[in-house]
């Protein structure tokens, strides 16, 4: 009887051990998927940025910097469509600074990367600022 008892107790203990072992997995778990999205959203800003100053660079209008905006915005309205309805990145702003003195083009975007799984009492987003700049390849006059 004695020996039961004992038996019980063990598996008792380890079903406890099992339990609390398995809730800090998940919590790690849960920060990883965290983290892989906070990674993903700074790669597409990166990459929106260099996109976007890619374009702006590569206008034929070089007497204008309307036709460079109007590029980085087609740019940034395909990144939304197919971003589609993602609520993980999403776009906030962006600056064009078209210097043709200089003969480059810099862009500025900023990305807002709201988290899957916040940390109780903690931040639930962060924000991304990423900047490129390309040299202007237009055909000049």
């Amino acid at each position: 009887m004695i020996r039961r008892v004992a038996n019980l107790r063990a598996r008792g203990s380890s079903l406890v051990e099992t339990v609390c072992g398995c809730i800090i997995l998940v919590a790690i778990g849960l920060f990883l998927v965290d983290v892989t999205a906070v990674v993903i959203c700074q790669t597409q800003n990166d990459s929106l940025a260099k996109h976007c100053a890619r374009a702006a660079a590569a206008q034929d209008n070089v007497k204008s910097a309307g036709s460079a905006q109007a590029a980085v915005n087609a740019v940034i309205a395909k990144f939304q469509a197919e971003n589609g309805n993602s609520k993980v990145c999403m776009y906030n702003t962006n600056f064009l600074n078209w210097d043709q003195a200089s003969a480059t083009a810099t862009v500025v975007t900023t990305v807002t990367c709201n988290f899957p799984v916040p940390v109780p009492f903690g931040p639930s987003y962060m924000q991304f600022k990423s900047d490129a700049t390309e040299p202007i390849v237009a055909v000049l006059p």
